[in-house]
């Protein structure tokens, strides 16, 4: 593919090329990378099937880009919960620590949980998706760190993922409140297994 269509010089292509990688975001948050198709993806950016074709090589691209971004936004709300942290003092983030975390880790509380987790367990279905999640995952885990070193609370970016994404996977699969259980479930391991600063 040549420069020009990777990086379209037009503000119109640019927003075209745009629309079309936010679709497919959308798509695979919701549908997973089995949905991000050319058709699909022109329907919902509202544009010609053609021009998906014009602007991305392969499917395999625009999963890439399309996964890019939504970790990119995941990111971005870890980071600012993260500087959230930062803001308080120490043990004003120690007794937010929980909601803090689990804030962090998960997305907006009007996304559909069952639908960020299918899209996660569906990753699998394309390596260019998987290597951007995986590749992200370094931000998220710092973001995650800077919580957990300002709090006090001694506890890895790891372990925090593994309770609360466990805990939503069980709160889903038993029809709790996801979040609340996921809250429950942080805040009991703290009290009972780490260990304060």
């Amino acid at each position: 593919m040549n420069e020009a269509v990777k990086n379209p010089k037009s503000l119109k292509a640019q927003i075209t090329r745009t629309s079309l990688v936010l679709a497919a975001a959308a798509l695979l948050r919701e549908e997973g990378p089995g949905a991000v198709t050319y058709r699909k993806v022109a329907k919902w950016a509202g544009a010609a099937s053609s021009s998906v074709g014009y602007y991305f090589e392969s499917t395999s691209q625009l999963l890439q880009e399309a996964a890019r971004y939504n970790m990119q936004l995941w990111i971005q709300r870890a980071d600012n919960v993260a500087a959230e942290a930062e803001s308080m003092d120490c043990a004003k983030c120690r007794a937010n620590v929980v909601d803090l975390l689990v804030k962090a880790c998960l997305p907006n509380e009007d996304t559909q949980l069952s639908a960020h987790y299918l899209q996660l367990l569906l990753a699998d279905e394309s390596p260019s998706v998987t290597e951007a999640y995986r590749t992200g995952r370094a931000s998220l885990n710092r973001a995650i760190e800077r919580i957990v070193t300002r709090s006090g609370v001694a506890l890895s970016s790891d372990m925090v993922s593994i309770l609360v994404d466990g805990a939503i996977v069980q709160g889903i699969s038993e029809g709790r409140s996801a979040r609340e259980f996921a809250t429950e479930v942080l805040n009991t391991y703290i009290e009972t297994h780490a260990v304060m600063a």
